[in-house]
């Protein structure tokens, strides 16, 4: 299996890619238009921009059975770097946005290979070396927030319950953020997202400075998810980043928390419910 970056001219491989996004993200307030991933992708080059806002790239990947293969994944994740994160010993972080594979691919790609291949990329890109201590961030569906549409509409598309889901990128290593983290709307007909969690890769210490969450959720949001805004003039941005301010660090949630413990029990009921 191969992930390449994609080409944007390449019409037809991104409608290939985008064919299956739509498929698997079906719920209207977390999925993009089709156009808002050329805009987005314009951005990388506009210096205005990165100077505002930056340092911040969007990636988009294909992920392909053979070099010229059909397009079966994808792999789409933003990448920044920054003072805070040199100061904390962190050479950049990740923001991994959507990756998915067709149903008859799952389980083919090593989920390492899509974190090595998005922390080597984000170390390139600044100029970074030990791609190994690039901090990872996604969002995760907390299925204690969802409702029961919503979980039935992300279970339908995913093949997988939002609860199994959140404890499997917890037996993989990651953690989430005890935070309360809302993700702005992605467009003027979107509303926030306030189903999600903020998982975050593992660390001996089980926090992360808060500064380094802050100025990577400000280049994410404020070029990625509103798109040439200031994340701070977004209310409910600027909930989290006065939030962050005040803190020096932010733990990870461990499986004893209320959390953790809750959702957990979920996925061994639904365990039991398929036995």
């Amino acid at each position: 299996m191969r992930i390449q970056p994609l080409s944007i001219s390449d019409s037809k491989a991104f409608e290939s890619l985008y064919g299956l996004y739509a498929a698997m993200f079906p719920l209207a307030d977390e999925r993009e238009p089709p156009e808002e991933f050329f805009r987005i992708l314009s951005f990388n080059e506009n210096q205005a921009i990165q100077e505002a806002y930056g340092p911040y790239r969007e990636i988009v990947a294909a992920v392909r059975p053979w070099d010229a293969g059909p397009v079966v994944g994808g792999h789409v994740f933003g990448v920044t770097s920054g003072p805070a994160h040199l100061q904390a010993g962190i050479p950049a972080s990740v923001q991994g946005i959507y990756t998915f594979l067709h149903e008859r691919y799952r389980g083919l790609v090593p989920m390492r290979d899509f974190i090595a291949f998005a922390q080597e990329t984000a170390c390139s890109t600044f100029g970074q070396a030990n791609p190994q201590k690039a901090v990872i961030f996604f969002e995760v569906n907390n299925p204690l927030r969802m409702t029961a549409d919503e979980i039935a509409a992300d279970t339908d598309s995913s093949g997988l319950h939002p609860a199994r889901r959140y404890m499997f990128w917890f037996r993989s290593g990651f953690r989430p953020l005890d935070m309360e983290y809302v993700q702005p709307r992605l467009r003027e007909d979107a509303q926030p997202v306030r189903y999600l969690d903020l998982f975050c890769s593992r660390n001996d210490i089980m926090a992360i400075p808060a500064a380094v969450v802050l100025s990577h959720l400000h280049a994410f949001c404020s070029i990625s998810v509103l798109k040439n805004q200031n994340a701070s003039g977004d209310a409910d941005f600027a909930a989290m980043e006065s939030w962050l301010r005040g803190r020096d660090s932010v733990a990870l949630l461990g499986l004893h928390s209320d959390r953790l413990q809750t959702i957990a029990k979920l996925e061994r009921d639904l365990r039991k419910e398929r036995s």
